[in-house]
Order: structure tokens, then sequence, then C-alpha cells
């Protein structure tokens, strides 16, 4: 069943990922270099989370279950940069407020996450509430210093934004970005202990387990 799923979740972001670059080909058709190029490498980003599972072996480390929940975050990163470039920004009501709050939600998750393991690996004394405390410290950090690297791309005279002026809005979207951490507080004191349960355990805890028992 959780094969099934999986992948059916892996058909339709190939599938998004196909549409991607279709509308990359439409742009260049319209001479617009810049978003065909961005729209064509967000396209084969897609197939990022699949590639690295495979080279580091993380089949045999987590379970299918949590794996393809950090594809469906890091899809649905992919994806909102991509609605930034066609269409989808013009048309949806303040679409970069949606974008500057949906995307620390989902990394403050993956921080939460690898926090968790870290410590669970280095068998240090901590609960939830470290978790998401030290979470919340590294995600304003990141926050404040992508404002600020926008602020200095603009003063630079370079353009890094979906509109011109866009980045006089630095503090509308620092504040979107603060507001999504409790948000993401939430759901970590809430799953926290189910995230953890998806670390398969090594082979080798196993063999030393067995072992004992036959001594």
């Amino acid at each position: 069943m959780n094969i099934i799923r999986g992948t059916k979740i892996r058909v339709i972001i190939n599938l998004i990922s196909v549409a991607t670059m279709l509308v990359a080909i439409y742009f260049l058709w319209l001479d617009n270099l810049f978003v065909f190029s961005t729209l064509l490498i967000l396209g084969a980003t897609f197939f990022l989370p699949r590639e690295v599972y495979q080279k580091l072996g993380l089949r045999e480390k987590f379970s299918n279950e949590l794996l393809d929940l950090l594809e469906i975050l890091f899809s649905s990163l992919v994806l909102l940069s991509v609605g930034g470039y066609i269409w989808i920004y013009d048309n949806v009501y303040n679409y970069d407020a949606y974008v500057h709050f949906i995307t620390p939600l989902l990394l403050f998750l993956v921080v939460a996450l690898f926090l968790s393991a870290i410590s669970r690996k280095l068998k240090m004394n901590y609960d939830k509430s470290d978790i998401i405390l030290g979470s919340i410290v590294i995600m304003m950090s990141l926050i404040l210093i992508w404002e600020v690297f926008e602020y200095l791309i603009t003063l630079a005279g370079a353009n890094m934004f979906y509109q011109e002026g866009q980045a006089n809005d630095s503090l509308y979207d620092i504040l979107a970005g603060f507001l999504s951490l409790p948000v993401g507080s939430v759901l970590v004191y809430k799953y926290n202990d189910w995230f953890l349960d998806q670390v398969k355990k090594s082979p080798s805890v196993y063999l030393k387990k067995d072992s004992k028992k036959y001594q």
C-alpha cells in the first residue's frame, strides 16, 4: 500500500515537473530567457529529493512515509517558486505573503526534524521545548539573513524579485515569516515523536541485541 502511494506521489510530482518545463518553453518563445532558464532549473529540481535518497541510501534508514512527506514538502517549496514566475503571482491576491509564510513553515519542520535526529543520535538530554526553541532561533536568523541579502542585492543594482520595488516590503515579508513560526511550533510539539519513530534502526543494532541473546 505504501509503495503504491509513493508511486502515485512521484507520478504527480513528475507531471508537475513536466508542466513546469513546458511553461519554460513558452517563455522561451516569448524571448524571456531569464524566466525560461529559471523555470527549467526549477522543473529539474523536483527530482532532487529522490536522487539524494538514492545517493545516501536513505530508504534503508528512514521510513517511506517520512521520505515521501519530505519530498512533498520540498516539491511544495519549489512549486511556490514556480508560481512566482508565472501568472499565479499576478492573479492570486497577496501571493508574496503566502510564499513568505509557507516557506519558513515548511523549513521549520525540516529544521526541527534535523535537530531531533541529531540530538537523539548524540544521546543528548533534550525535550520538545528545546527542539522548538532551537528551530525558532535558526529560522528567525535565516529569515532575517535572507531579507538583508535581498536588500543588499537591490542596492547593488540587481533585481531578484518578481516585480520592481518588491524589496521595499521587507518588513512585511519578515512579519509573514515570523507568523509561521508559532504554527510550526505547534506541529512539531504534536508530531515530533511520530517523526522520530520513522527513523529506522540500523541493522547493527539488531545484530548486537541478537548476539547478546546467544552469549
